[in-house]
């Protein structure tokens, strides 16, 4: 069964700097494809979550979370279409964190942050191994969707924008 591998704070501000494409070549046995250059991978050889992690830290100076879902899972939630009735845009994009396991304590949902009229961050709700919500854009700096997900649930999230999954799941479909 085809994996999606979400590797957690690569190439942010100078830091954990990799070359996805260069690791995807290292790791050609396992018929991976680099998505991007955020550290998302679509791995088609059968193998296991464990494995797959054991191999992409074997070739990466740093340790960080990697979080592995099934390809079926990437697709159902696509096929879900968990945003059809929000209207993105420059200032108003989906997010979906993926997430290294299940939260032990489910979070009351809708959380915005900043609390009030002027969120940044909504986190919406939880389907399987994915957080998802909305991020908007507003004036006094940038709230990153992971840091709300992880402080609402106590597990690492790495995050996508919406349209990065949409691309997965085309991959994984061809």
């Amino acid at each position: 069964m085809p994996h999606v591998v979400f590797v957690r704070a690569m190439n942010v501000g100078g830091k954990n700097v990799f070359r996805p494409a260069q690791l995807a070549t290292t790791l050609s046995h396992l018929d991976i494809v680099n998505i991007g250059a955020a550290g998302t991978f679509l791995v088609r050889a059968r193998s296991t979550p464990a494995k797959l992690r054991k191999e992409i830290l074997a070739e990466l100076p740093f340790e960080p979370t990697v979080a592995v879902a099934t390809a079926d899972a990437v697709l159902d939630l696509v096929r879900s279409q968990p945003f059809r009735n929000v209207r993105f845009s420059r200032d108003l994009r989906g997010w979906v964190a993926a997430l290294p396991g299940v939260p032990r304590r489910p979070p009351k949902l809708p959380i915005a942050t900043p609390s009030g009229r002027n969120w940044s961050v909504r986190f919406d709700r939880v389907v399987g191994p994915f957080a998802l919500g909305v991020w908007r854009r507003r004036p006094g700096g940038f709230v990153f969707p992971s840091h709300v997900v992880e402080k609402a649930i106590g597990l690492p999230a790495t995050t996508r924008w919406w349209e990065t999954l949409e691309r997965v799941a085309k991959l994984i479909e061809s």
